[in-house]
């Protein structure tokens, strides 16, 4: 009895470690993604914290100047549709998070709104950026969120797209439909196997939920996200921030920011419902809000002229046509107030 105890033992650990060996996706070196992902407009810049952080800075140098921060496991290319919209009129500034993208980890390991708005004005300060548009989706629209809360000073207007940093109210909860990542990361029994296994296809389902119109996602689009969230640190980065997101529950106290606001949603959006932009749109004053139907979670990616032409409507509300120069988008949007 106990020699076949022993041989099944044998066959179970032989299979799970061909299975590991078989699953196994080590981190792609930091310069090899550079070479790739780094081109073109990409800049970095080593901060005081000792962070370096990797940003690109494109556009009209003339016009007001626009900061946008990514979401979850994403990266600055999310904006570039909005750059190619944009660029004529617009000074705009995109970054890697820390624990994303080429950034990659920073030395102060922390993940957490406080850690990410201090990066951001650490950021905006190497850049000798004044007054600005900040905006963000996802985690980046939490960040930007706690951003005003801060530095309500540095900044003209919010642009919010499908943002994170308050509650989903407990009606909509039964929308949310999250990636499957999104569950295990930061769960003390997944961690080491989220930093060392992540199959292509987990990255699929997480893209597949985000956006309502699937045709928009190909095969470059998969092999970015895939090959950045392999960047050295990037893995342990977010397992280390979903932690922090469970355990703290964290919320931005919006009642008292007062400067004027851009909220864009996605009515298709799974991760972060719609329930949630309409409860910003009361709580903010000076506040304005779009939906648009049959998008999901990253409008700006999924009908990039069209929120394009609602940020320019946008600011030139804040600022009078007068202060943009060069060429505006014209694509219509339709406003809910």
């Amino acid at each position: 009895m106990l020699k076949w105890f022993k041989i099944i033992l044998l066959v179970v650990v032989l299979a799970v470690g061909g299975l590991v060996a078989y699953a196994w996706t080590p981190d792609i070196p930091h310069q090899d993604l550079v070479a790739k992902y780094g081109t073109g407009a990409s800049n970095f810049v080593t901060l005081p914290s000792g962070a370096v952080a990797h940003y690109r800075d494109q556009g009209n140098k003339a016009g007001p100047v626009i900061v946008l921060l990514h979401g979850s496991n994403a990266s600055l290319h999310t904006w570039e549709p909005w750059v190619r919209e944009l660029k004529g009129a617009y000074r705009i500034i995109t970054v890697d998070e820390p624990g994303h993208g080429l950034t990659g980890a920073t030395p102060a390991d922390d993940y957490t709104y406080d850690g990410m708005v201090a990066f951001v004005n650490e950021f905006t300060e190497s850049l000798s950026l004044d007054r600005f548009f900040l905006g963000g989706n996802s985690m980046g629209g939490g960040v930007s969120l706690a951003y005003a809360v801060k530095y309500p000073e540095d900044l003209r207007g919010l642009i919010l797209v499908d943002a994170a940093g308050t509650p989903v109210p407990e009606e909509a909860m039964a929308k949310v439909d999250r990636p499957a990542a999104f569950n295990l990361a930061g769960k003390w029994y997944a961690s080491w196997i989220l930093e060392n296994i992540t199959p292509r296809s987990l990255v699929i389902e997480g893209l597949t939920k985000t956006v309502a119109d699937p045709t928009i996602i190909d095969d470059a689009m998969i092999d970015r996200y895939w090959d950045l969230a392999r960047h050295p640190g990037n893995r342990r980065a977010t397992g280390i921030r979903f932690a922090w997101y469970r355990d703290a529950k964290p919320t931005v106290n919006v009642d008292h920011i007062a400067m004027p606001t851009l909220i864009l949603w996605g009515e298709k959006d799974s991760l972060i419902p719609v329930e949630v932009g309409y409860a910003l749109q009361k709580r903010i004053r000076d506040s304005e809000l779009v939906v648009y139907p049959n998008v999901g979670h990253i409008p700006m990616e999924e009908i990039p002229a069209i929120s394009a032409s609602a940020v320019n409507s946008f600011i030139e509300r804040v600022l009078g046509p007068e202060e943009i120069p060069g060429d505006t988008v014209v694509a219509q949007a339709t406003f809910t107030r």
